[in-house]
């Protein structure tokens, strides 16, 4: 590997450097302060709707002390190539093989959403080229409300209601119930909508491709035997804390650091609070207990974090009607009503369709809804938020309704 040794973050927006493995292209660029560098290298693998120009910050921030490797896999970032056929595993293996025609060391791989699960399966299945693994908005362990949104945003693609899936998307990614503490700007939440609503028809199945891949794999078997170190947003709701310590508590040799007032975006959120313990981690030196902004959870509470991430309040009036325009109308009780989800109590129907309902509680304009669990005459269920004004109306009722003070666990 010959590195480029005049970074600057303009640099990110050049076309990238392209190898062939196989059938398949990989864009990538590299960076050091030396061109011959044999010191293990960092290796950027970012989420859905992340490119090589996201990591600017980043690569200033390691340059001082690692080579650092920006990789787009086949459908990934600005890489275009589709791939239908590859799994999650498959796509983890060319890193692989990435790192043969190069001759490179044991990589040091940091995996943001998406490419947390293509990073985790590359250190499973190829330990003796993984030497550290850092991981932030873990992703691909099939919790039931996530793998339905995932779900609503393929059929609406497949819709071609580009609007609502980009919606949706945006809340996934972004929780608004918390934008006084992670700091997201309105400029920035408007330039990410308008991207998800402007995707080309190559980048819709780029996107499709991705997800279905999300959905198929299965968990899983192993877990990394390297030195791991799990970054969890505080209020990410897509990729929740708890999920971030579960799979530290399955490694043999891992932390988690709490990020405050992060969500699913906490690397570019809090970067600094992130940095605290990244440094560190990839230097092989001890991490803090704490730092401003960011916590290690202790390794015997890792498998003991609150899995329910906001307050579910009765509402004053918890009369409500169940709509769907093919299947009928279904007098409720709204027994607990959240800004992610709630749960109502009906003679419903033993069978339900899948799609297609709104909820329609006091002066709420109707809620989209995605049904998730029954038990007797309970069902549990998701609000996709593809309708803006319906989602900001029950932020509105939530924030008021909710408690001053909410403990972790």
């Amino acid at each position: 590997m010959r590195y480029q040794t005049d970074f600057s973050p303009q640099h990110l927006a050049d076309a990238p450097r392209v190898v062939r493995l196989g059938p398949w292209t990989l864009h990538y660029q590299a960076f050091s302060r030396y061109a011959e560098d044999r010191r293990e290298p960092v290796l950027m693998l970012g989420g859905a709707f992340q490119s090589f120009r996201s990591f600017g910050a980043e690569v200033q921030e390691l340059l001082p002390w690692h080579p650092v490797i920006l990789l787009d896999l086949p459908s990934q970032g600005g890489n275009l190539q589709l791939a239908p056929e590859l799994s999650l595993g498959q796509l983890s293996d060319l890193i692989a093989a990435f790192a043969e025609e190069f001759q490179l060391p044991p990589l040091m791989p940091i995996g943001l959403s998406y490419g947390s699960a293509l990073a985790a399966l590359f250190a499973v299945r190829h330990p003796g080229r993984c030497a550290r693994l850092l991981l932030a908005g873990i992703t691909a362990f099939g919790r039931p409300g996530a793998r339905r949104m995932l779900e609503e945003g393929l059929d609406l693609l497949a819709e071609g209601q580009t609007q609502r899936f980009a919606q949706g998307a945006l809340t996934g990614l972004i929780n608004p119930l918390r934008l006084e503490e992670t700091g997201i700007s309105l400029v920035f939440r408007k330039a990410l909508l308008r991207q998800m609503q402007r995707l080309s028809r190559q980048e819709v199945e780029r996107y499709q491709q991705n997800s279905r891949r999300l959905l198929d794999f299965s968990g899983f078997d192993r877990h990394p035997a390297c030195p791991t170190l799990v970054l969890a947003g505080e209020y990410d709701h897509f990729t929740q804390p708890w999920e971030h310590a579960g799979f530290a508590a399955a490694c043999s040799d891992a932390d988690c650091a709490l990020i405050h007032n992060g969500d699913h975006l906490a690397q570019f959120e809090q970067r600094e609070a992130c940095a605290s313990f990244y440094r560190p981690f990839l230097q092989g030196n001890a991490l803090p207990l704490a730092s401003p902004g960011a916590t290690r959870l202790a390794r015997n509470r890792l498998d003991r974090l609150e899995r329910r991430q906001e307050p579910r309040v009765a509402p004053l009036n918890r009369r409500g009607r169940l709509l769907h325009a093919e299947a009928g109308e279904w007098p409720v009780d709204v027994n607990e009503l959240g800004f992610f989800g709630g749960l109502v109590q009906g003679n419903l129907p033993a069978i339900l369709p899948n799609r297609g309902w709104r909820l329609q509680a006091g002066d709420l304009p109707a809620l989209d809804l995605l049904p998730l669990r029954r038990e007797g005459d309970d069902l549990a269920l998701v609000f996709p938020h593809t309708d803006a004004e319906a989602s900001e109306a029950l932020a509105a009722q939530v924030v008021q309704a909710e408690p001053q003070a909410v403990a972790y666990a």
